[in-house]
């Protein structure tokens, strides 16, 4: 089989199951619209909004590491996971009315999905790599916006969560065409070989 830049970070194995990545983004899309909706004035709410948020993200990051090969990607995958749901945990604890505090966590959460997106669409550069690089790019500007700005109003709060939900479900969307992009290449594999394998006999 011809090895491509996707079989490198994606297995070949988890290619048939990328119509979940597309219903994990449309999840993600539909809760980023929902928050945009949201009318809070609470730190404390917010925080546990965000917890919530975050602690969804880590888990689909842990999901994440059966889909990768094996190497230093599922160590990558595992090592966001693990970021993001101690920012979901430190997002339930923050000190009540403590904006500052929940623009923080944000903010660090920004900067290491960006740094993260950065990193696999620099290293994949197929398909809709430049949509992953510009989110990692947008998120890494979001994150020093958050951890600069000092005169935080709850609806920017829920706003950056809202763009958070909005770049995750992007980036389930390109791991979902991605993956079906590979399954379809390990189809006609499979198929061509078929094919010599019966031309042969």
């Amino acid at each position: 089989m011809q090895m491509t830049a996707e079989e490198e970070v994606y297995a070949e194995s988890a290619a048939p199951v990328w119509w979940l990545f597309l219903i994990s983004g449309t999840l993600w899309l539909v809760l980023s619209l929902v928050m945009f909706r949201f009318n809070i004035s609470s730190a404390k709410t917010i925080g546990v909004l965000a917890g919530i948020v975050f602690l969804i993200a880590g888990v689909i990051e842990f999901c994440m590491v059966a889909v990768v090969q094996s190497g230093w990607w599922k160590a990558l995958n595992a090592i966001l996971g693990v970021l993001l749901v101690v920012g979901g945990i430190m997002s339930f604890v923050h000190p009540k009315d403590a904006f500052v505090a929940v623009a923080s966590i944000i903010g660090f959460m920004f900067l290491f999905v960006g740094i993260f997106d950065l990193i696999v669409a620099f290293s994949d550069r197929t398909g809709l790599w430049w949509v992953r690089m510009i989110t990692g790019f947008l998120c890494i500007g979001l994150a020093f916006w958050a951890s600069g700005d000092f005169q935080r109003k709850a609806v920017l709060l829920v706003a950056w969560l809202g763009l958070f939900a909005l770049f995750r479900g992007i980036n389930s969307f390109i791991v979902a065409f991605t993956l079906h992009h590979l399954d379809k290449n390990v189809a006609a594999d499979v198929k061509t070989l078929t094919a010599i394998e019966g031309g042969a006999s």
